[in-house]
């Protein structure tokens, strides 16, 4: 009997463990489990048991679905939930002629939601973002309120260019928090969302160079393994740049500094016609953003 259906059940379930498995029967996958699950950890002990409980009693359920449905009851009921974030890069206003220019959607889901779904429920329900919205998606333009207002120009977001096209969203190590890039050309925008409260706690705009025409924009952006730093692409302006991170003992985000002396420019004779900049004012929730630019491209 091959499971392959339980198998994304499973799959998921053994996602806190960092793992997953291909199931041709029920005891090779028990096996499969418990060769990849840590056995010194307490929770990928729970994790494995709970898999093996699965396969053995959906062994005699008569059917794929009936084998699905077994396996997201008991995902459901387990402690050790689980979201799935995706960017979406669609325009979030309508009447754009162009695609990717203004705002995005972020599409998240819970672990319970996606359980409904597997047996045999409802589309999973995108969760919300912000304090006045039921559920998701969740706008850019809400998340990044359009009344924030850059550091030295106080233009306010809503009146800056290029603000759309989230092009992708990068856990940190501890899982609390995601880099949000915004990747329109000349845009230039990375923000930085809790992941417990979808909420906003920062936003940047990095440097404009002479290294393309488009100035810049923000590929994408990584944390380092420590969770110490944010390297963010800056494709257009052709740099390497990075953000300070400064956390308390609970690892919770209190300070960010856009550090100038930390870019590595890629191209030839640098110039910055425009330096990076923050944002400040409240998010949805009427929390205030917090960080900061600090550093010379001298030292750079």
């Amino acid at each position: 009997m091959r499971f392959t259906t339980a198998t994304v059940a499973i799959a998921a379930l053994l996602s806190a463990a960092s793992t997953s498995i291909v199931a041709d029967d029920s005891s090779t996958s028990v096996r499969a489990i418990r060769r990849r699950v840590n056995s010194n950890s307490s929770k990928a002990l729970k994790l494995n048991a709970q898999a093996q409980d699965i396969f053995q009693n959906s062994a005699v359920a008569e059917g794929k679905d009936e084998v699905a449905e077994a396996a997201a009851m008991k995902m459901k009921k387990g402690k050790g939930g689980y979201e799935v974030w995706g960017a979406d890069q669609s325009n979030s206003v309508a009447g754009e002629t162009s695609a990717g220019v203004k705002g995005g959607f972020l599409w998240v889901w819970d672990s319970e939601s996606i359980a409904d779904q597997l047996a045999g429920g409802a589309d999973a329900t995108p969760l919300s973002c912000t304090p006045n919205d039921a559920v998701g998606p969740c706008n850019l333009l809400d998340i990044f309120p359009q009344d924030l207002e850059e550091v030295g120009s106080d233009a306010a977001l809503g009146s800056l260019p290029a603000f759309g096209r989230l092009h992708g969203v990068i856990k940190d190590p501890s899982n609390l928090y995601v880099t949000a890039n915004i990747f329109t050309p000349t845009g230039g925008y990375v923000g930085i969302i809790d992941t417990k409260t979808k909420e906003a706690i920062a936003l940047f705009r990095v440097t404009q160079t002479t290294g393309n025409a488009s100035g810049r924009s923000v590929h994408m952006s990584f944390w380092s393994t420590d969770g110490s730093a944010v390297l963010v692409d800056n494709l257009h302006g052709k740099m390497i740049e990075r953000i300070d991170v400064t956390r308390d003992k609970k690892g919770k985000i209190i300070d960010l500094v856009f550090n100038k002396s930390a870019g590595v420019y890629l191209g030839k004779d640098f110039a910055a016609v425009a330096e990076a900049t923050a944002f400040y004012g409240n998010n949805a929730f009427g929390n205030p953003l917090i960080g900061s630019v600090d550093g010379s491209y001298a030292d750079a």
